[in-house]
């Protein structure tokens, strides 16, 4: 579900995840997976969630996408 960024945040802060793994999707904030660590992975991971996909298939994809960032 989206958040606004200070929403984000301050979730994002009280399970130890940090500033960086907040991204911007297209209806909303998102916090990336642990394990996404590239740009495109995170900004893969929140377009999937605006779209309604679930949580456990965007971040699928989105180590996916990372692996494939990084030339694995």
């Amino acid at each position: 579900m989206p958040e606004s960024k200070k929403g984000a945040l301050k979730r994002a802060k009280k399970l130890g995840f940090k500033k960086s793994q907040v991204v911007k999707g297209k209806k909303g904030y998102f916090i990336a997976p642990r394990g996404v660590t590239s740009r495109a992975g995170k900004k893969a991971y929140a377009d999937l969630r605006s779209e309604g996909t679930g949580k456990a298939k965007a971040a699928r994809i989105a180590h996916y996408v990372d692996d494939r960032a990084k030339g694995k």
